[in-house]
Formats: structure tokens, sequence, C-alpha cells
């Protein structure tokens, strides 16, 4: 069943998983894959098919493990990691997760050569920008975390980011940090990658399964209940993304999963009349909110606005995330940001704009571990926008016997 589906995803090499991979279908996988019968017991059952999903996957098996079941509601890789944006930065302000990101970044660099799945991954680096005295500070202080454990950075002159992206505003800057191993990557290729690799290490994939809740008895997981009967596990992984909270509470004994999701733009553009590099470095401008990369040659710009829209789903009412309704009113703040950083672009053509979703946590931290009511229960979700840095590094922690990093 799932070398079915990764012939169907060699085919579709030439474009990248985290745009084309909704065009994908085959109806005779589809009737397939809703014929095969799920085995009656199980050691471990993941649910979701993501990044977070396949990760844990990935890692599991590599450690040994067996009797491995990931269970997806629609097709692999087909929830918000194939909107992804595609970004592998390693700058954050927690130490765990500079070295999740850090992980991440050395386990998709190699993935390639292990799996023969094209990830498109490219290292361009990273440039953070400073408009204020104050982010310089901030950016200092991450820049001396990431030498501490050993990944390369620097602080550098708006002089010296004119340079490394010469289509940049840099008027309004103080300085910036460069940090030149981080990458771009296809999330959606990433996934099937890391599925490909856990199922050749004895990992069960069923896709257009749902799980219908967690059973659990004196406050340990027995099994789980799906659309096509019952598995037996003695651990449950929920990776479901914006729906880990929903598939929490409809538990025998329910989980609190504090998150929720709100709907994310990034806009496309047609290449530039010089196209920029494949290399481009990534502008993450903070300050202004924005974030660009490299895209065909033109230009993917999203960021995070100051007054984000929730996303309601309502008990689970879509197996698979489609590109939600375009806002061009609510992105014109963030328009409006890219073309003072990048004045140029204000004649080149968009493509479209993104409108997909992104979970987030009360405190911006993600939620990783064992639930402290249900014995057996996992999650690793919440990762608030971060999930593809964090992927890698988040499914190598999520063994009950491994130490993290």
């Amino acid at each position: 069943m799932f070398h079915r589906l990764l012939s169907v995803v060699r085919r579709q090499r030439n474009s990248r998983g985290w745009q084309k991979w909704s065009s994908v279908r085959s109806g005779a996988f589809v009737a397939e894959a809703h014929s095969v019968a799920l085995p009656a017991e199980a050691h471990v059952v993941i649910c979701g098919g993501g990044i977070m999903g396949t990760s844990v996957a990935y890692h599991l098996s590599k450690m040994g493990w067996k009797d491995i079941v990931l269970l997806e509601q629609g097709r692999l890789a087909a929830g918000s990691t194939r909107f992804c944006a595609g970004i592998l930065s390693t700058a954050r302000h927690l130490t765990i997760e500079q070295k999740m990101a850090d992980y991440s970044n050395k386990l998709y660099h190699q993935l390639e050569q292990e799996t023969g799945i094209q990830t498109g991954y490219i290292r361009t680096g990273s440039i953070f920008l400073a408009q204020t005295q104050d982010r310089l500070i901030s950016l200092k202080r991450v820049n001396s975390r990431l030498n501490v454990i050993g990944i390369p950075s620097e602080i550098i002159s708006p002089k010296k980011v004119a340079e490394l992206h010469p289509l940049l505003n840099v008027h309004d800057l103080v300085g910036a940090m460069h940090v030149p191993e981080d990458a771009v990557v296809s999330s959606a290729d990433v996934a099937l990658a890391l599925a490909s690799a856990a199922s050749q290490n004895g990992v069960q994939i069923y896709d257009r399964t749902s799980i219908l809740h967690v059973m659990v008895r004196k406050g340990q997981v027995t099994g789980v209940e799906t659309d096509k009967g019952q598995i037996q596990c003695q651990y449950f992984v929920n990776c479901a993304g914006q729906w880990a909270y929903e598939l929490g509470l409809s538990n025998e004994e329910p989980v609190s999963i504090p998150l929720h999701a709100c709907e994310h733009f990034y806009l496309l553009t047609r290449p530039l009349e010089t196209p920029l590099q494949s290399n481009a470095p990534t502008i993450v401008d903070a300050d202004g909110r924005i974030y660009i990369r490299n895209w065909q040659g033109g230009i993917l710009s999203g960021g995070f606005e100051k007054n984000p829209k929730p996303i309601f789903t309502e008990g689970k009412n879509q197996l698979e995330i489609q590109n939600l309704q375009e806002d061009w009113d609510h992105f014109e703040p963030l328009l409006s940001s890219l073309l003072r950083r990048m004045p140029e672009l204000e004649a080149l053509e968009i493509v479209k704009l993104v409108n997909c979703p992104e979970t987030f946590t009360p405190d911006m931290r993600c939620i990783m571990g064992e639930s402290p009511s249900v014995q057996g229960y996992f999650v690793l979700a919440g990762m608030n926008s971060a999930g593809l840095s964090f992927g890698g590094g988040a499914g190598n922690c999520a063994s009950p016997e491994s130490v993290c990093l």
C-alpha cells in the first residue's frame, strides 16, 4: 500500500511537495487503502501523517521499536505540513528549541541520501533584522546561545546585510544576525521521506483512517477506536496538529491539550526580472512581522499580524486542509511591510495568497511529552509555526525511553 503511494510521489519530483501535493490523487490507491484491514494489536499507535507523526515513526523504528502503526485521517503530508513555507531556522530563544532545530537541520540534510527521496533541501542561511536597539540586544542573546552549542552565527552590520541580499532596504536597520547554516526544504517531501524510511523499518502506515477516540482503562491507554475497527496498544502519540485538542477531549478519559489554530497568510510571486538564486538567504524581519524566502526565482513572504484570525474546526469537518479563503484586507499590513523592506517588488506579479492553518499555544511553547492524567498518552503538537524546524528533534524525543538531545 505505502510503496504504491511513494511511486506516485516520485512521479511528482519536478514540483515541490509543499505546494503541489494537493494534486496527487489516485483512485485505485484510495480504493486499496480502504480495503486494507487494520492490525488487531500494536505496541504504539501514532495519530497524524504530517511532519510530526512521520518523524515519531521514523525515530521509534530507528530505536528498534516494533509493532508501530501510524494512522492518518486523510493522505500523508496533506495537512498543514503541505502548506508549510519550508523555512528551517535554528535561531530560537530557548536552548532546547535550538538543539531540536539543529538536530532537524542535520537530519533533513542527510535524509535524501538515506531514502532516495528528494527533499528540496538547500542551505541558504538566514538573516534576522533589527530595527531597534532592543531587537539587536535580543539577537545578540540568541547569537550567544547559538555559539555556545556550536551553531555558527554572527552579528553583522546593515552594510553587510545589503551585501548578502542586495534587494533589501537597510536604511532603518541598526544591525542583524546571520545564521549561515539555516536552510529551506520541501516539508511535505521531508514527511514522505521519513514515512518511507519508517515503512522500510517495519512501521505500518494507513491513510484515510480516522481515530474516533482513545480507549483508556484505569488511567492507562489500552487502544484506539477507528472508523475501521479497534487496535489494542500500550502507547498512543497524538500528532494530530490542529485537531489534537479535539482528539484529546474525545478520549474516554479526556486529555487537555491547550492549543488553537489561526489563519496564516503568505504570498507567492512570479520570478524577478533577474531571478533570485536558490541559495538566497531567508530574511526574518521581526519588527516588521514578516519573513521572506526565495521561491522558484521569486518571493515567498508571509508574517504574523497583530490581530490573527482564529479557526474553529467544529468537529473535524475537514479531513485534509485546503487553501482557506484569501483576505487581502487582513494581509495588507504585512504586504506594506514587505514592500518597505523590498521596494523593487512593487511591480512584481503575485501568483496567489496562501491561507492555511497554524496551531499556537498560550505560552508559545510547543506541547511535548506524556499526559499527566493518562499513562501511555503522548503529545507532540502546538508547534507555533515552527513544526518543520522542530519536527526532527521533537520526533527524536518521542520515545518514553529516550533521553532528549
